[in-house]
């Protein structure tokens, strides 16, 4: 009897602790994905880093691209990571819902600098009016105001994203 209840025991024990391959799969899958978002937004020669340079030079067209550029990238990772299959993983769809929606908001941060390219062109453009690049001039500080907003946003998701994957990774038993 206490040969079959320290069994009965160790056999809870053991089932207790296994975690789901398929959830250790997605959560390495989004780990991948986090990296290539890293690798877009701060990697050598990555997109965000060619808009840089191209706005040191001015070139307002090159800044324009590498923004498309990085557009695209972003698309494909929130595209990958819907398709993502969660069937049977304890809280899979949250986890896929909170890291897709975080990678949008981030997206749409990255993209908003077209709106500041704009406005910066305009303003350094010598043959518009004082009164034109002046406007331009307000309007990027107006843009600048509403990108920290969405930098709370970003920060709100970033939270969300955070206690999501503690909750998966506590479901789970991953670590």
């Amino acid at each position: 009897m206490i040969l079959r209840n320290i069994f009965l025991l160790v056999l809870i024990l053991i089932v207790s602790s296994c975690h789901s391959e398929k959830a250790a799969h997605l959560k390495t899958v989004l780990e991948q994905k986090g990296r290539v978002v890293f690798n877009i937004m701060l990697g050598k020669n990555g997109p965000n880093e060619q808009k840089l340079k191209c706005l040191i030079n001015s070139d307002f067209k090159c800044a324009r691209q590498a923004i498309t550029e990085e557009e695209r990238a972003f698309d494909k990772i929130i595209s990958e990571i819907n398709a993502l299959e969660t069937g049977g993983i304890k809280y899979g769809n949250e986890l896929k819902l909170a890291t897709s929606n975080y990678y949008k908001a981030v997206k749409e941060f990255e993209i908003f600098d077209r709106l500041i390219i704009d406005q910066q062109q305009i303003s350094q453009n010598k043959t518009n009016t004082e009164k034109i690049r002046d406007a331009a001039i307000r309007q990027q500080g107006q843009l600048s105001r509403d990108k920290l907003e969405m930098r709370k946003i970003i920060n709100k998701k970033e939270q969300v994203l955070a206690e999501v994957q503690k909750q998966f990774n506590l479901l789970n038993h991953l670590h």
